[in-house]
């Protein structure tokens, strides 16, 4: 599943280990339902079935929130990890000569998927390349925020709650297009012109919103 986004990249920069990163992620930050005009309909990949809670699982309630970075406007989605382990894939070509638009946050399976912000879920989607995902409207109404190869979702989640900044909305996983095996959140950021069209988005680079001061001073690290 895929649109035809408006690029529109910030900075960014640094690299997650590279012994987790099997499979490049190529889906796109949304998809146009199949009764939307002009939607292309492709061959959906079918979502994993979700496994059992794990007894682990029943700890996150008690872990703090994602961490904020010094600078960054959005929370990590993804508890325990750190600005320096985000890698600015934003840019990166994929399949069929499209570009990311995202980036892909390495995790554990089965790591705790956290709200970036506050807003709303507008929509749970399964199946096609994003595989178990997350639409999310910040409380603006105008920027969608897209969580995509989940494992499943936290339970008591449904389409028109509202949620808060670090809550716990879904887990870690490898499903659509991720690969057996390469667990990651792949997790973009959208503008919106028209909410009701939501898949159609003008891409916002997540890595600086994320990382903030960190970012700036890994990428001046780097360049020396």
């Amino acid at each position: 599943m895929s649109i035809r986004p408006m690029h529109r990249a910030l900075p960014g920069v640094l690299a997650l280990a590279a012994a987790l990163s099997l499979n490049a992620c190529t889906v796109a930050i949304g998809a146009a339902p199949e009764s939307a005009p002009g939607s292309r309909t492709r061959a959906r990949t079918a979502a994993r079935p979700a496994p059992a809670p794990r007894a682990a699982e029943a700890d996150h309630a008690e872990a703090p929130a994602g961490e904020l970075a010094p600078g960054a406007s959005l929370l990590i989605p993804v508890r325990g990890i750190r600005p320096s382990q985000l890698s600015d894939s934003y840019t990166d070509a994929r399949s069929g000569g499209r570009t990311h638009n995202a980036i892909d946050i390495m995790a554990p399976q089965g790591a705790p998927v956290v709200a970036a912000a506050d807003g709303t879920i507008h929509r749970l989607r399964t199946g096609g390349m994003g595989g178990i995902t997350i639409y999310q409207f910040g409380d603006d109404g105008r920027t969608l925020y897209y969580y995509a190869h989940l494992q499943r979702y936290a339970a008591g989640i449904r389409e028109g709650q509202r949620i808060r900044r670090g809550e716990v909305i879904a887990y870690v996983g490898d499903t659509g297009n991720a690969g057996p095996g390469n667990y990651h959140l792949h997790f973009s950021v959208g503008r919106l012109s028209n909410p009701e069209r939501y898949w159609e988005s003008e891409n916002v680079n997540p890595y600086p919103l994320l990382t903030g001061s960190a970012g700036t001073r890994s990428a001046v690290a780097r360049d020396r």
